[in-house]
């Protein structure tokens, strides 16, 4: 397969992703054309079709594993996010959230297309290193579902309080379903990213240590730990729902993408970048 079919299908997942943000937006603000908004959920799916033949026909091409390089890290998290978005959003009631996970989708899969391909070295290629990036993006792509409910969840708030019915998101999901929706999502990811941590420091004993880059993706995993284990342990010890638990997911979420930026800038200009914001 050449480059170029490569770069088509590339072409192909963003313009299908662009496709579905814009129909969501339709399905999430406006009732007259609600009947073609409502095809938002199949374009996403067709998106996922191309976008997984475009991580595996990359790996081959490139000749890296996708779990293996850090090059495929937020391609393969947006993609994991749509197919877990896809795979619950009838249950749980959270059609509309797709507007929140689709311009996501899209902006992490372009970001990935600015990432030069990344090949471990060899002292990297240790059986528990695809383990450690495996359930880091899965994990990862759970937080982003959880993060995209947190948000909706502080919109549709705002708008009950101010007794606005009509408005660009009058068709968000009740605060209940998206607080469930939450919550569930960090309940899922939250053991992933123990697993994660673990392996982390397990595989990280074989690397080269004091690096800038090493230190901040530590300081900034364990952070993401420790808020995503307050808000599940306040909220069941303390009674925290709602706005609360949100703006507490939506910190941890943040601090897990610098993990993901870390990884993605831990070359010389990255670790000098990083090395800079420690340093303030």
């Amino acid at each position: 397969m050449s480059p170029a079919l490569v770069q088509a299908i590339f072409g192909a997942t963003v313009l299908t992703y662009f496709v579905a943000c814009v129909l969501f937006v339709i399905l999430l603000a406006n009732d007259r054309f609600a009947g073609v908004g409502r095809f938002a959920p199949r374009v996403l799916s067709l998106g996922t079709v191309f976008h997984s033949i475009h991580i595996t026909a990359s790996s081959l091409v490139f000749h890296v594993c996708p779990v293996e390089g850090i090059h495929f890290a937020l391609s393969i998290v947006s993609l994991l996010a749509c197919l877990l978005y896809l795979g619950i959003r009838t249950r749980y009631r959270i059609d509309v959230v797709g507007a929140f996970v689709a311009p996501l989708a899209l902006t992490f899969l372009t970001a990935s297309y600015f990432v030069g391909v990344d090949q471990p070295d060899a002292q990297y290629r240790r059986a528990i290193l695809p383990i450690h990036v495996a359930v880091n993006l899965l994990g990862d792509a759970l937080f982003l579902l959880a993060f995209a409910a947190a948000v909706a969840y502080l919109l549709q708030e705002k708008r009950i309080k101010q007794k606005r019915v009509e408005g660009f998101f009058k068709n968000l999901p009740p605060l209940d379903a998206l607080d469930r929706a939450e919550h569930r999502f960090l309940l899922a990811g939250f053991p992933l990213l123990t697993v994660g941590i673990v392996t982390g420091v397990y595989w990280a004993q074989g690397v080269e240590a004091g690096r800038a880059a090493d230190v901040a993706r530590a300081a900034f995993g364990y952070t993401t730990w420790i808020l995503f284990a307050a808000v599940l342990f306040l909220r069941a010890a303390a009674g925290w729902r709602g706005r609360r638990a949100a703006y507490g997911t939506i910190a941890g979420f943040s601090f897990a993408v610098l993990v993901l930026l870390v990884y993605l800038l831990r070359g010389s200009w990255g670790s000098a970048a990083v090395a800079l914001v420690t340093s303030r």
